[in-house]
């Protein structure tokens, strides 16, 4: 079968497109799941401070601990943040519901990070009950994504 320069050009296009759209499904997938495994580890980390008490609420070695352990509770809320712009930077070629998700993703997390920081200026529980909410919402999100975007994934075609 002899394919003019024209019909070549045609399927060097769509299989370039189709390329670049595995592509984006796979980079969505990846930043999906990278922001599930920070959500998790920042879950844990909060835990571990609301167990302990914030730093004003103790002394000696659990003043210390609890210190290291905001201070990586921010360090990891910078990295959602981060990661939050990589979702959507991921999610651009994806469609109009992946890149709904993903800026929605942003805006909770923007949120969260948000209802954090007052929660330890004025140390109101409710600050980190919304906190709390803004977690949730987050992972119910991110997981989402997560799921459509390896629903979405070609698979390897298997033999006949």
């Amino acid at each position: 079968m002899n394919l003019s320069e024209n019909e070549k050009t045609t399927v060097q296009a769509a299989s370039a497109s189709q390329m670049n759209a595995s592509a984006s499904q796979m980079n969505m997938r990846r930043e999906a799941r990278n922001q599930l495994v920070f959500l998790s580890a920042q879950f844990l980390l909060g835990m571990a401070v609301n167990l302990i008490g914030q730093p004003s609420e103790t002394t000696g070695a659990a003043h210390a601990v609890s210190t290291v352990l905001l201070g990586l509770h921010v360090v990891v809320a910078i990295g959602l943040l981060a990661g939050a712009v990589m979702v959507i930077r991921a999610a651009r070629d994806g469609g109009n519901r992946p890149r709904q998700l993903a800026r929605s993703g942003a805006v909770l997390i923007g949120l969260t990070v948000i209802a954090g920081i007052m929660t330890v200026i004025t140390k109101n529980n409710w600050w980190s009950y919304t906190m709390a909410a803004g977690f949730i919402a987050s992972v119910l999100l991110y997981g989402s994504l997560l799921v459509r975007a390896q629903s979405l994934a070609p698979r390897p075609e298997q033999p006949s």
